[in-house]
């Protein structure tokens, strides 16, 4: 009897640990959802902050609801196993935040679908907008980001705008895009369509103009561009095509790389995913901040080849040199989107980009537009590194309004 008791004593106290330690994620994910309801202010700068607050909460909530169940299920039963198993899946989620801290430098956000859904896959392209409302962004049935063009005329002229992601404009809703609000201020006389997709260079802008121009014709097709370009800079695998290492890339950069939902609801399936998921190429090459003149040859080639095929339908071309912040580059800390040039040395290199842009518009006597970079440009008309807010959109827009009339018009 005396064994008996003790073994029960025993039971009893490893139950009630599990049963405490329990109660206490219950109330640290309490805390966290506390803190996400009320507590943390939304970032004014990322569109997404109401779908990433949305999706904390549902983690939090999932998992606040998993420990009160660890809770009452390791009070209500005698059985260790039933007492320590949801346990033992809280203690799995928390390693999982350690290792992912680990792994990647950075905590653990759940990925909203509005996010992961906002690209589909494309045979040519990797990646295009998919037809929808994804948060802010509304992409049309013609997969492209919508360009809010009221009251025009019947008659209207079609101004096309090509670029990545700062021409699709990552950061800001529809009503705020520079494509938009140029729009606005072009007034009934003419339409824009906006064709800028996040993460395209030049090697995809070329295979979209070859394409776009064929069912409606515009008067004017705008390219601006340059910095996604830049990301291929100083690889020793560089190839023609980007094929080495940018539209792999792309597949990762767009999210189209095989996803879960239950990716957004535990840390450690997404690490689990990860494992399984084929690796991407690495950035091999030496760290320079000099200019790339491989690189520089790519895209030129690839914009005179661009000028070619928009005359040859019919489309008059103009090129817009690349805006971005330089005060925030340097700073000297960044992400690597451009991997194998020092962070601070990006708009320098830029620079020299479209410096050889410029040069190879007057030698092709393509108008360039370059009143954007007589603005005196500040941190504040940007919501990263390069994408405009709705201020510095609209004082792009007013850069390009002038020029955009004349060159376009009748």
């Amino acid at each position: 009897m005396t064994d008996t008791a003790a073994a029960a004593r025993v039971v009893r106290f490893l139950r009630m640990t599990a049963a405490s330690l329990a109660l206490l994620s219950a109330v640290l994910c309490a805390i966290a959802l506390v803190y996400t309801l009320y507590l943390k202010a939304p970032d004014p700068e990322d569109p997404f902050a109401a779908a990433h607050r949305a999706a904390n909460i549902r983690y939090e909530l999932l998992w606040l609801g998993t420990s009160v169940v660890a809770a009452v299920t390791a009070l209500a039963t005698r059985s260790l196993a039933w007492a320590y198993a949801p346990l033992f899946l809280l203690g799995l989620e928390a390693g999982g935040h350690v290792v992912h801290w680990l792994a990647t430098g950075g905590r653990y956000h759940p990925l909203p679908p509005e996010i992961r859904e906002r690209f589909e896959p494309h045979p040519l392209l990797v990646g295009v907008p998919r037809p929808g409302k994804h948060g802010p962004f509304t992409h049309t049935a013609q997969h492209r980001r919508l360009t809010i063009n009221r009251d025009k005329a019947p008659d209207a002229r079609r101004i096309f705008v090509f670029g990545g992601s700062t021409t699709y404009d990552a950061g800001v809703r529809d009503a705020d895009t520079w494509a938009t609000q140029l729009s606005r201020r072009l007034g009934p006389g003419f339409v824009v369509e906006n064709y800028g997709m996040d993460g395209y260079s030049s090697v995809e802008i070329l295979v979209q103009t070859l394409f776009a121009f064929r069912d409606a014709k515009p008067a004017c097709a705008v390219f601006y561009m340059g910095w996604n370009d830049v990301r291929s800079a100083h690889l020793s695998t560089l190839k023609p095509d980007y094929s080495d290492f940018h539209l792999p890339h792309q597949v990762g950069n767009l999210g189209l790389q095989p996803t879960l939902a239950i990716e957004s609801y535990s840390v450690v399936a997404r690490l689990v995913v990860s494992l399984v998921r084929p690796p991407l190429p690495k950035a091999t090459g030496t760290v320079s901040s000099a200019y790339d003149p491989k690189l520089a040859a790519i895209f030129l080639a690839n914009m005179d080849l661009i000028v070619s095929i928009a005359r040859h339908q019919g489309v008059k071309p103009i090129f817009v040199p690349q805006v971005i912040d330089h005060a925030r580059h340097s700073t000297n800390t960044g992400y690597g989107w451009v991997p194998l040039v020092p962070y601070h040395d990006v708009p320098k290199v830029l620079d020299q980009l479209n410096d050889d842009l410029h040069r190879l518009a007057l030698r092709l006597d393509v108008p360039l537009i370059d009143t954007p970079h007589a603005v005196q440009w500040h941190a504040d008309d940007f919501v990263d590194d390069g994408h405009f807010n709705a201020v510095g959109a609209g004082r792009f827009a007013d850069a390009l309004v002038g020029p955009i009339e004349r060159h376009c018009g009748p």
